[in-house]
């Protein structure tokens, strides 16, 4: 998911890793099951709210019977449709502890909310969110350049006691806030170079942005990258640093992006999603029929939501390339093809997309660089 950031995140561009949406049986104290259809229902809630739109979120699971959910997804069902439902009203002020923060939080909660219920009227959000947070600021008149108005909001938090990450993760202003953060150097293997990068992991967040929000908190945004370091958000990964989810969906993903940054600087953020998939298809292994069942589930046409954009891509891409060199596919989320030659196949996709990159740069007259080794 793109991320666009200004002077608060010294100028970069930051792009969001895998939105981690994944949804599986829970189990209840009775020991039933969240049924298949209330599986797609939750699917289908979370894949709208990533896309902006909370109404059909939550009629999503309004139209399934609340028998067919069991254990945590009990209790995403009654959040969303408390949160979003017909008889849902704006959220009232959050205390988090400190009184700046508490009211930043109010503000963007707000917003995220009416944004969410009325798509249509995002930017008159947008707006008032700004004359919201410049009067917090001790401002008269709106900062209207958003840069300006995240540096200040972010350096406030900072004096507080906070890291902050503000900006844009469309179709989104973004607010995420915690107070911890570790630092280590990883080299990273990617299809095409290894790749040193410095990695910060993120805990004790007070907020994990619209996207968690949006979903009731049952998921989040997994990290980002910027073009000096690659962040991940701790709790996102409670199987630790060491899983596959955090190596292929975190690391893989966002040095992806990192290496991209800087090779090929004018990719679009579905661009820089369907590169980075690619790899994290490459890097994985009992989670790659997870990670197809999902590019393949949350696809979508709209260039302006990249992650689900470039999943479609991803998809088509792969499928066109099988076909291709005799392995065409019988199902349409490639569950019938070897891991192997999936695999095989996504870094043969990259590889082709770099090339044709490549030698756009050479006739347009630049040379793109080549980072890592």
């Amino acid at each position: 998911m793109f991320q666009q950031f200004g002077r608060a995140a010294a100028g970069a561009l930051l792009f969001v890793c895998g939105w981690l949406s994944t949804t599986s049986c829970a189990a209840g104290e009775n020991g039933d099951i969240t049924t298949a259809v209330g599986e797609a229902a939750i699917a289908q809630s979370m894949k709208a709210a990533l896309q902006g739109n909370a109404r059909l979120a939550a009629s999503s699971l309004q139209s399934v019977a609340r028998s067919n959910f069991a254990g945590k997804d009990v209790v995403y069902r009654r959040c969303m449709l408390q949160r979003f439902g017909s008889d849902a009203t704006p959220p009232a002020r959050p205390e988090a502890g400190d009184a700046f923060l508490s009211n930043v939080l109010g503000l963007y909660q707000t917003y995220w909310w009416h944004a969410l219920m009325f798509p249509a009227a995002r930017d008159q959000y947008g707006r008032e969110l700004q004359r919201g947070l410049s009067a917090l600021l001790g401002e008269s008149d709106a900062i209207i350049d958003w840069d300006a108005l995240d540096e200040r909001v972010a350096r406030e938090l900072r004096a507080r006691g906070y890291y902050s990450q503000l900006g844009n993760t469309p179709p989104l202003r973004e607010l995420m806030v915690w107070r911890t953060q570790d630092s280590s150097v990883r080299e990273v293997r990617l299809p095409e170079r290894t790749y040193p990068v410095q990695l910060e992991v993120l805990n004790d967040f007070v907020s994990r942005g619209w996207s968690s929000y949006a979903r009731c908190e049952r998921r989040s945004n997994g990290g980002w990258a910027t073009d000096e370091r690659v962040y991940a958000v701790g709790p996102a990964f409670p199987q630790g640093l060491d899983s596959e989810a955090f190596r292929a969906s975190l690391l893989g993903h966002e040095t992806q992006h990192f290496a991209d940054l800087q090779q090929f600087p004018n990719l679009t953020s579905w661009e820089l999603e369907y590169r980075a998939k690619l790899t994290e298809l490459w890097m994985s292994r009992d989670s790659l029929r997870f990670l197809l069942g999902k590019f393949n589930r949350d696809q979508g046409d709209d260039e302006q939501v990249p992650h689900l954009f470039a999943n479609k891509r991803v998809i088509r891409d792969l499928q066109a390339y099988l076909s291709a060199n005799g392995s065409t596919p019988a199902q349409d989320d490639l569950s019938d093809v070897p891991a192997d030659k999936l695999r095989a196949a996504a870094v043969e996709v990259l590889a082709r997309d770099t090339r044709t990159r490549e030698h756009a740069a050479s006739m347009a007259g630049t040379s793109p660089a080549m980072p890592g080794k």
